[in-house]
């Protein structure tokens, strides 16, 4: 039956702003006085830094509440009502109070329902649960504008919060009677069970009508971007100015990155303590002309650990769109226009930001866990902002073992321990409420009571500073099961933390969970994102080859993970992801622990990654999907008037009359058609988005298998990987739920550039095997590839590409930067490919492979060169050329200088014609005095004259350098 779309007629319903103000109306209708006043009071919109400092004074209010933090359980409501509020002020100019209504009235909430303690934290569950629901204001801020059922969507979303609260606040009015009588009758959840479902709706409704304004969109061959570029107008200008930190090329880190859950009940005293810091500046801070910036990175998340990250978060934190001055207004545009902003850059950028602010906190917590080369990086940018005069305030926390090189990067800065005295009243402090805590749950259960002060007195003393293996050692007493095991456990606690962590695994074997928290651990480890318990549960039921799902072979109880694990890894409360409790622990479980007794639980990183791909190509190819993804949307009918209407309002301007008379429809935007714009960009889209949204709530490891597959496969061989046959049909022929990391609409083809780039730049290296099979790598691009390949050492995409037939002289031209970047392996695949190692050097600044390894001071490469038949004099390159013994002087390298000298190399090899130094002026001019000594021993020329260009007798070079003890040596010669 076709379906006839056919105009209707009814008395215009209320607008968006119209319901969303009945709904605060309502809310304020049940208020006291004294609420009522307090909400009138917040009359501004909320700013950037709104929720948290809310989340910061929520939680100091109530500091001496035990547990964990539950201000941010709140974080992402609060955010997406914070958001909306700023943005929805732009459009709603009859009611110009409601956005601050609308923030207020979530906030009065809180408020209120603080002062009971087992309501708010109940509330606060709710709220959390709501995260799922609430929109992201990246994904509607463009569509806003010109879609009206977005509009109503949104305010109907908001508006069902606010009822809810209205709800909440009605609760805490009752007599205490009948808070009893409703407590005995009928849970929390039952209560508001109403208000969930509705704000569950209308989320899932503001889903849809941002799919749909999508499709219409695109329909109309309009690109977001495009909308967003129109920010010159005076309405754009508007929302511009209102924009909170989100949505910016600045922001590269997600905001739950930001703003996580930083009272994790595992982890280290000093994330802790930063995060009380941060908590208290922003409660403190007087606002004006004072900027909170603070960074928690990820151990397990790789772009989290990079400067360029750190220093992008804080010029992103620090930018307040309302009072961006036009100056920092045209650097921000200038940077955007550019194809990659580097570290200078921003640099530059977050000085100037530094040097206009009254005083700039920065936050950083977790320095260790940085790389040295990214931790100096960072050192030296926080460095160069002025800790001195400026009012730059820095607040650092890394391990103890930092201190050194902070303070030569620093000068100045303060050193606090955490084995200090405040720390140690920390630690008690924790371990007197968690030791409480565990006894009124049960898991630790005495007959003698005096024995708990003896199991704090050895807790504090076995602390060594550290809450992380404090946690560890009262799980080992809470699985003692009398009072003598007890104290048996107490005289033998573990002294190290391997020790701790080992023992957790053994009471995981005990349990008969090794199983299933070794499939934790390796799914944990090898992850490209958190995943969570329900992907979780999926991904470790799945075999290699299994045909369709198997609900049976899900895990039961999965909630109990952690449990499981013996606290091992820490599922998140509000994301309900799943990662190690700390990088200690990981580094533990991924490095492998000692003992056959933990065979089940050793793995290589490699290799589980390797599996991860086989299960998610697996997954990817059940017949549950193949079936769905059969089935297509039947033709569908509508109206031709209200089609013919809807072309003619995208296209042309029609008449008044000629609409009116010709069409009988009226002027403004009909149900009709909406309805039929509806249905056709519905049409258009055919089902796939919502069967793909149907299939992720039915299969809820779809959603990571479908984007991660391609990352995991990248150590695919046809010889190994079982579903090798099943990874290439989806790469050469594309998959309805597989999502390739280039344009679907462009098939696979191995001479698409793009395609290799990828590959090469992914380090995926099945997918350069079956390019390079097609032909599809020539040996110019092999050529570009390989010098910078064997420069940075990766033996492993080498070896890849060498697996097809390249010219020596390709292969002869990687090992000069093989070599003069240390890379041992790679010199000696190259020498086994064939390559020459006499290759005589470039003619400015070229160098042999020996010269190349003798500058670098690569003791072991140079061994390796001279075994192959590298000749130690060979002649260096005209302009600015060394010998090999030349330039290991210069580095000071006085290892290899012994080598080279030993194996015959000239002592007194003149100068090169441009810019070129003996033996003896290259090591004076470094100022390096046993390099000298050696020389001279050898019979090098101290007055050997100098290169024509810019050149230097050793006494000159040493002079010029100011190397006293240098230059007193070469007297004492003779120069």
């Amino acid at each position: 039956m076709a379906l006839i779309l056919s105009p209707q007629s009814s008395t215009a319903p209320l607008s968006p702003a119209e319901q969303l103000n009945e709904a605060v109306d309502d809310f304020q209708r049940i208020l006291t006085e004294d609420q009522r006043t307090a909400l009138k009071k917040i009359k501004s919109i909320p700013d950037a830094d709104a929720v948290l400092v809310f989340t910061a004074e929520l939680d100091y209010s109530s500091q001496h509440r035990k547990g964990r933090s539950i201000a941010t359980r709140l974080h992402s409501i609060l955010q997406s009502v914070r958001e909306f509020s700023a943005f929805i002020d732009t459009f709603v100019s009859s009611n110009p109070e409601i956005a601050a209504l609308v923030w207020g009235s979530v906030k009065l909430t809180i408020q209120i329902a603080i002062n009971f303690t087992s309501y708010y934290e109940a509330l606060s569950s709710l709220f959390m649960s709501f995260a799922t629901y609430c929109p992201r204001f990246a994904e509607y801020q463009a569509l806003y504008p010109t879609s009206d059922r977005l509009q109503t969507a949104l305010c109907n979303f908001h508006a069902s919060i606010i009822r809810c609260c209205k709800h909440a606040v009605e609760a805490t009015q009752r007599p205490w009677t009948t808070q009893l009588f409703n407590a005995v009758r009928q849970s929390f959840e039952h209560e508001f069970k109403s208000d969930v479902s509705s704000v569950q709706w209308h989320g899932k409704e503001v889903r849809e009508e941002i799919d749909l304004a999508k499709a219409q969109a695109d329909r109309q061959g309009q690109e977001l971007r495009t909308r967003e570029s129109g920010a010159a107008t005076g309405h754009w200008r508007k929302v511009r100015d209102r924009l909170s930190r989100t949505g910016s090329k600045l922001d590269t880190i997600k905001a739950g990155q930001l703003q996580q859950d930083k009272y994790r009940s595992v982890g280290s005293g000093k994330t802790i303590l930063i995060t009380s810091a941060v908590r208290y500046v922003l409660t403190h801070k007087s606002g004006i002309g004072e900027i909170v910036a603070f960074f928690f990175p990820q151990f397990d998340d790789p772009q989290s650990l990079c400067t360029e990250t750190v220093i992008r978060s804080i010029i992103r934190q620090s930018l307040d769109p309302v009072t961006l001055s036009e100056e920092m207004e045209a650097n921000l545009m200038e940077m955007d226009q550019k194809p990659f902003t580097g570290l200078v850059e921003l640099t530059v950028l977050l000085r100037k930001i530094v040097a206009q602010s009254k005083i700039f906190y920065i936050f950083i917590d977790a320095l260790d866990e940085f790389e040295p080369t990214e931790r100096r990086a960072l050192l030296d940018v926080l460095a160069s902002l002025g800790l001195g005069g400026s009012g730059l305030r820095v607040f650092l926390a890394g391990r103890e073992s930092l201190s050194g090189e902070l303070k030569g990067k620093l000068m100045g800065i303060e050193h606090v321990s955490m084995a200090s005295a405040e720390a140690n009243t920390d630690i008690t402090l924790y371990i007197n409420e968690t030791l409480q805590d565990r006894i009124q749950h049960g898991d630790l259960v005495v007959g003698d009571q005096s024995l708990i002060l003896d199991i704090k007195q050895a807790l504090v003393k076995h602390a060594d500073g550290m809450f992380l293996w404090v946690t560890f050692l009262i799980d080992e007493l809470c699985d003692q099961h009398c009072d003598y095991d007890i104290r048996n456990a107490i005289g033998c606690l573990p002294k190290t933390l391997t020790e701790t962590l080992s023992r957790a695994l053994l009471r995981i074997v005990s349990r008969q969970k090794a199983s299933v928290a070794a499939k934790t651990f390796s799914w944990v480890a090898i992850a490209k994102r958190h995943l969570t318990l329900d992907e979780l549960r999926e991904a470790i039921s799945v075999e290699i080859g299994q045909p369709y799902s198997i609900p049976e072979r899900l895990v039961n109880g999965i909630d109990q993970l952690a449990a499981w694990c013996e606290n091992l890894v820490h599922v998140d409360e509000e994301l309900k992801t799943v990662q190690f409790a700390h990088q200690a622990i990981r580094k533990f479980i991924v490095e492998g622990p000692m003992g056959l007794q933990f065979t089940d639980f050793c793995f290589n990183l490699a290799d589980a990654d390797h599996h991860a791909g086989e299960i998610c190509v697996t997954y990817l190819n059940f017949n549950d999907f193949k079936t769905t993804l059969a089935r297509r949307q039947q033709p569908i009918t509508v109206h031709p008037v209200a089609v013919a209407k809807l072309a003619l309002s995208h296209h042309l301007k029609v008449p008044s009359s000629v609409s009116a008379a010709g069409f009988g429809l009226r002027r403004h935007k009909s149900k009709t058609e909406l309805d039929v714009a509806r249905v056709l960009a519905s049409y258009e889209r055919g089902n796939t988005e919502e069967s793909l949204r149907k299939l992720q709530q039915r299969h809820l490891f779809l959603k990571y298998a479908s984007i991660h597959w391609i990352t995991h496969t990248s150590r695919f061989l046809k010889c190994k990987s079982t579903t090798w046959d099943r990874w290439h049909q989806i790469i050469t022929c594309g998959h309805d739920l597989a999502k390739r990391p280039w344009p679907e609409q462009r098939p696979f083809n191995a001479l698409d550039s793009d395609i290799l780039a990828w590959s090469l730049r992914s380090r995926h290296y099945a997918l350069i095997r079956l390019i390079q099979g097609g032909g599809g790598i020539s040996e110019p691009e092999v050529r570009q590839n390989t010098w910078s390949l064997a420069a940075q050492g990766d033996i492993e995409l080498l070896n890849v590409l060498f697996e097809a037939d390249y010219s020596i002289q390709l292969i002869t031209e990687a090992l000069q930067p093989a070599s003069e970047g240390g890379h041992l392996a790679v010199v000696e695949r190259l020498l086994v490919a064939g390559a020459d190692v006499n290759a005589g050097p470039a003619r400015y600044s070229g160098r042999t492979a020996l010269q190349a390894a003798s500058e670098g001071g690569h003791l072991a490469v140079v061994e390796r060169l001279l075994v192959a038949g590298a000749d130690v004099n060979a002649g260096p390159a005209s302009l600015d050329g060394r010998t090999a013994l030349q330039a290991a002087s210069k580095g000071g390298h006085l290892a290899v200088v012994e080598r080279l000298l030993v194996a015959g190399a000239d002592v007194n090899s003149g100068p090169t014609y441009y810019n070129g130094r003996t033996t003896l002026q290259a090591a004076s001019e470094g100022g390096y005095l046993t390099v000298v000594e050696r020389l001279l021993v050898a019979g090098a020329d101290v007055n050997a004259g100098p290169a024509s260009h810019n050149g230097r007798t050793a006494l000159q070079a040493a002079s010029e350098g100011g190397h006293l003890t240098v230059v007193e040596r070469l007297l004492i010669a003779g120069a």
